[in-house]
């Protein structure tokens, strides 16, 4: 059996979180035996996992003040759990777990999960200074550099951008996409109307659902300056966004200025797939993104979506042969696509069906799953992970995980 012990920033809600909680209760306990470590915060996910019979701790430490404390204890962890396998996810864990294993004679395993450093990284977001930026940047590099083992990226976008603003030898970097469950119960009749009722959704068309945390990265602001041009072709148009985050502020009061009535708040949610059900267009019009797990569930869920276009998201439907995709933080081209599929519900249709079918061919959950514990395996028996085909290419993943 080989022990993999996972080091992430937190358990708390978000893409990384969910997507590493999915797979390690779907991993094989025949011969893989898992320990979480979060940073901080281990719910809502840490309940799932130790419900799996998956150990989770907590540090509860607040890394970029406690570094030496934070290193030291992933240390002590370290030593009683006995990893073959270290494997972090998300910027402090990378950082400060990659150290801890080194200095523990540990090989790690690093999932990047973002298209970070690059030129729109810093797009409205004033949190973000060139200096700060470059601190960040330095730090992972040369931990990534002298302590990675070996990566995975979750898109050909994220791996491209690693290798150019980490310096990664990109024979060290293996693509795996997230993927999904597709075994998901669908949402009732009874269930979707009860749903619209409640959100008074009831007369409401098109609703347009966005779903992400309220930072810049989402642009959600573009989401609310479409509306306007929206609402001029169809009066009874409402925006719904789910997600909470520290935008939530600045954003209602864009809202407000632009029609807040018909533009929803309806902050952190537990039932996405049945909003996904009940919504007439998804849209994802974030600024960037590594690969976009809300956009992928969308997709799955068979709603006509229209995303940014960026490269994550290119490979995520296929080239836009399953989704309109416009200009980033284009609000104008983003109302227009949504009146579009508003307005030619063949169109809508024809993209959902295509979508969904693309969705199960490409993404599921099994085959990611299959393809990591092989990363796994192979760097615990000493063995670096030859990545040398996976340079260039969109994803396509065939049922025995083989890249196509």
């Amino acid at each position: 059996m080989i022990r993999v012990l996972h080091v992430i920033d937190s358990l708390h809600t978000g893409g990384a979180e969910r997507q590493l909680t999915e797979m390690l209760v779907r991993s094989d306990a025949q011969l893989f035996s898992h320990t979480v470590c979060a940073l901080w915060g281990d719910e809502p996910h840490g309940a799932r996992l130790r419900a799996a019979r998956i150990p989770v701790y907590a540090l509860r430490r607040v890394p970029r003040h406690e570094i030496v404390r934070t290193t030291r204890e992933l240390r002590t962890l370290i030593r009683e759990v006995t990893p073959d396998v270290v494997h972090t996810s998300l910027y402090w864990a990378g950082v400060l777990g990659r150290a801890a294993a080194r200095l523990e004679g540990k090989p790690v395993v690093t999932t990047l999960v973002n298209t970070t450093y690059e030129p729109e990284w810093r797009m409205d977001n004033p949190r973000l200074t060139p200096v700060k930026v470059a601190i960040a940047r330095t730090i992972d590099g040369v931990t990534a550099r002298w302590f990675g083992s070996s990566f995975v990226a979750i898109s050909q976008a994220v791996r491209s951008s690693a290798i150019r603003q980490l310096g990664i030898p990109p024979h060290r970097i293996t693509v795996i996409p997230r993927g999904l469950s597709l075994d998901q119960e669908p949402t009732s009749v009874d269930q979707l109307a009860r749903l619209r009722a409640q959100l008074g959704w009831d007369g409401a068309y098109p609703v347009v659902l966005t779903v992400g945390r309220l930072v810049p990265q989402k642009g959600h602001r573009y989401a609310i300056e479409a509306m306007p041009r929206i609402w001029k072709a169809f009066p009874r148009a409402v925006l719904a966004v789910a997600g909470e985050g520290w935008l939530h502020g600045n954003l209602q009061r864009l809202a407000h200025s632009n029609g807040q009535t018909r533009i929803q708040f309806l902050g952190e949610r537990h039932d996405v797939l049945a909003l996904l059900a009940a919504a007439d267009v998804f849209i994802f019009p974030s600024l960037f993104e590594g690969f976009g797990v809300a956009f992928l569930e969308a997709l799955r869920a068979g709603r006509p979506c229209v995303a940014s276009r960026i490269p994550a998201l290119e490979e995520v439907t296929d080239g836009g042969r399953v989704a309109l995709l416009v200009d980033p933080g284009a609000p104008e081209a983003l109302a227009d696509a949504v009146i579009k599929l508003a307005d030619d519900r063949d169109l809508a249709a024809s993209l959902s069906r295509q979508a969904a079918a693309w969705v199960r061919a490409q993404f599921d959950i099994t085959t990611s799953i299959r393809r990591l514990e092989e990363v796994f395996r192979t760097v615990a028996g000493g063995r670096a992970v030859d990545a040398a085909d996976d340079r260039a290419g969109p994803i396509t993943v065939d049922p025995t995980g083989r890249r196509g």
